[in-house]
């Protein structure tokens, strides 16, 4: 994410849903989240919107991952950290009421990223994701950003099995991708005590991982669902709910395309 000139777009409902964006061409990047030792999972994100995140003003320690390098330069060779580097700062957001207060009202048919970003992600999950494999969408909606045979109808068959776990029931049984749902608030508890070890063979986070307000927990349950060798694949934009979105998140910058 990055700072420039604030475009706010109320998408239809309440003005504390307003999505922060610049306009500007779609540029999806691709990199990765998660350690390779963890089961050798390839953790691949797509961002898809705009050139810079309008960000509100928030006065935010530096962040560790702030090198000057360029994500490509930074993934050539990943240097992890000994200690998770986010501290409670970096973690905390505008709005601490509980999440299920904030997602009361179903958002069916809004899109939080345009077209072209649609279509990244439609290719990435298309070309990354197997066939015939059973696939968790973490924090899902009423869409999967699945493309038409590859997943986006759970009657095309090209999954055994996707499973959505998101904020809100109507919006998850809204979604056709999904061939089963739990609706559970994940900051409130990171656990995902309904799946079993093992039981996927790639998980998927579209645009909400700038959301997790205790991410760490929760990708080690990434880690215990997801079978070895698995993909994890983290998408994110540069449109945002702000006062849901970590300060890291807020604060944080991106170099033009």
């Amino acid at each position: 994410p990055g700072r420039g000139g604030t475009d706010r777009r109320d998408i239809g409902h309440t003005a504390t849903e307003t999505l922060l964006a610049t306009p500007g061409p779609t540029h999806p990047n691709t990199t990765s989240l998660l350690p390779s030792r963890w089961r050798g999972a390839a953790a691949v994100a797509a961002a898809a919107v705009g050139v810079a995140l309008a960000s509100s003003s928030s006065s935010v320690e530096p962040g560790p991952w702030e090198t000057g390098l360029s994500a490509a330069e930074v993934l050539s060779s990943p240097a992890w950290p000994a200690a998770f580097p986010l501290t409670a700062t970096h973690l905390a957001r505008l709005d601490e009421t509980p999440d299920t207060r904030f997602y009361a009202r179903p958002r069916i048919n809004v899109q939080h990223v345009d077209e072209s970003a649609i279509a990244a992600l439609q290719e990435l999950y298309a070309q990354e994701l197997p066939r015939g494999g059973a696939v968790l969408d973490l924090m899902s909606s009423w869409t999967s950003h699945l493309a038409e045979g590859r997943g986006r109808d759970r009657a095309d068959g090209h999954f055994a099995r996707v499973s959505g776990l998101g904020a809100h029931a109507e919006e998850l049984r809204a979604n056709p991708a999904l061939h089963d749902y739990h609706a559970h608030d994940i900051n409130a508890d990171p656990r995902l005590p309904m799946y079993a070890d093992e039981s996927f063979d790639a998980v998927v986070c579209s645009v909400s991982v700038d959301y997790l307000a205790d991410p760490l927990p929760v990708f080690r349950e990434i880690h215990r669902v997801l079978k070895p060798g698995g993909p994890a694949l983290f998408t994110w934009s540069n449109r945002m709910f702000p006062t849901k979105a970590i300060a890291a998140w807020r604060g944080g910058r991106e170099a033009a395309p």
